[in-house]
């Protein structure tokens, strides 16, 4: 997670502030349970139990009881709010915070699948605490996720040390923290209206959805045909076409570019498929195969097809495994779905996996 000033929690830190909120837990429930055992060490043994042990035996019922509920109210307190702001106690105590994979709020399904598979691991016997508490030591992608955050799809990070993505606009941050392209001139994506005539728009005529392409050059997909193809990510597919038309351009015509997180700056002249080791659908034609460096796998083997029919730039989910996200230039975000084109405009920034791309125009 270079440059986006983030800090993945050390395992010290996410064993103490598990063991705090545990110790919370034994300590609130403490007083009742002494209570409980106190009214039971009272019984007096008889064979026949006299009216002062039933008293007792109730009281420390009731004990019992009001120590369990103290006990489920308090999980329940720490599932919503961690779910909703990424805290625990004992993570607020030392600065650390749980996330999605985009860097935002894990929510209330996230949390509970964590702590399921945390107390799941911690009955292996003899070893399951110690596992649970440092399993993320076992992570060899930077030792961001422990199991319970592998199943979960979260990470933890440490905001004393770096940057809280929860406050900050998830993983990659504001427009602040995400290299911006340095191009000649940006501008906005044209309207996707498609023109009809060269009479001026006036403000009597309301602004509708566009229509759907019905017809495009043969170098460009076709979403309604070549990508609704349920095919997974990471499997092995067909041989891959690539357009002799790569290089090539109407004069004057703006370009769009995509500056990629890792540095790399590619000119959309034609499909462009992002992944780990991306290949497209049998004799599916494409301007490039752009492989992306990721060893924790965040990104599938074809994650992404990116593709523009001339005015209008697409994008689409090849139904990864972590999902793609767009970015808008004004803040909002949404996830994109599988399998279906999403178009986006210039300033926009697209999410997969651990990495990004924005979306630019230049004339040349």
């Amino acid at each position: 997670m270079a440059n986006l000033e983030l800090a993945n929690a050390s395992t010290g830190k996410r064993a103490g502030a598990k063991l705090i909120d545990l110790g919370i837990a034994w300590l609130l429930q403490l007083v009742p349970f002494a209570l409980g055992a106190a009214s039971l060490l009272s019984l007096s043994g008889s064979r026949y139990p006299t009216s002062a042990d039933q008293q007792a035996l109730l009281a420390a019922t009731v004990w019992y009881v009001v120590g369990g509920v103290l006990g489920m109210a308090l999980w329940v307190f720490c599932w919503a709010w961690e779910a909703k702001t990424g805290k625990t106690p004992g993570q607020a105590m030392l600065g650390l915070r749980t996330s999605s994979l985009e860097g935002f709020a894990p929510g209330w399904g996230a949390v509970f699948v964590r702590n399921l598979v945390f107390g799941l691991i911690c009955f292996i016997p003899f070893v399951g605490v110690v596992l649970a508490l440092v399993s993320n030591a076992f992570d060899p992608n930077s030792k961001r996720q422990g199991w319970h955050d592998k199943a979960a799809r979260t990470f933890v990070f440490d905001v004393r040390a770096g940057r809280d993505p929860l406050t900050t606009g998830g993983i990659n941050g504001p427009a602040s923290f995400a290299p911006r392209p340095e191009l000649p001139a940006v501008q906005e994506v044209a309207s996707p209206m498609p023109v009809r005539s060269a009479a001026p728009v006036t403000s009597a005529a309301p602004v509708t959805s566009a229509a759907p392409v019905t017809s495009a050059p043969s170098s460009v997909p076709r979403p309604d045909r070549q990508y609704s193809a349920a095919v997974h990510p990471d499997a092995e597919v067909g041989q891959t076409r690539f357009s002799r038309a790569v290089g090539e351009r109407s004069g004057g015509a703006d370009e769009v570019v995509l500056s990629f997180s890792d540095g790399r700056r590619v000119a959309l002249r034609g499909p462009v498929l992002v992944g780990r080791n991306p290949a497209g659908y049998e004799e599916e034609t494409v301007q490039e195969l752009l492989a992306v460096d990721d060893p924790g796998k965040s990104v599938s083997k074809t994650h992404l097809a990116v593709w523009s029919d001339g005015s209008r730039v697409w994008v689409q989910d090849r139904r990864s495994t972590n999902g793609t996200r767009i970015v808008r230039g004004d803040g909002g975000s949404s996830p994109a779905p599988a399998g279906q084109p999403v178009e986006v405009d210039a300033g926009d920034v697209v999410h997969f996996g651990d990495y990004f791309f924005s979306v630019g125009r230049s004339r040349a």
